[in-house]
């Protein structure tokens, strides 16, 4: 039996959330390890039970307060 780790980087969990498949881009993995701080705060959003549409709306929220910058 092995171990299933994935990298999580900001733009595929971006893509994954307008493509309202966020929970198919974790899959079963056993270990994520994640590239930046935006990454991980939008896998805090989905652990609590935020819809993907909902964590989409606060990160770019969030960016447009940092940076104006919308995804």
């Amino acid at each position: 039996m092995g171990f299933n780790k994935r990298i999580v980087c900001k733009e595929y969990s971006i893509k994954a959330l307008k493509e309202n498949s966020l929970k198919l881009y974790y899959g079963k993995s056993d270990m994520l390890i994640f590239e930046d701080e935006t990454s991980s705060k939008i896998y805090e959003l989905f652990k609590i039970g935020k819809t993907d549409s909902e964590i989409l709306s606060i990160i770019n929220q969030n960016m447009e307060e940092k940076t104006n910058e919308v995804y």
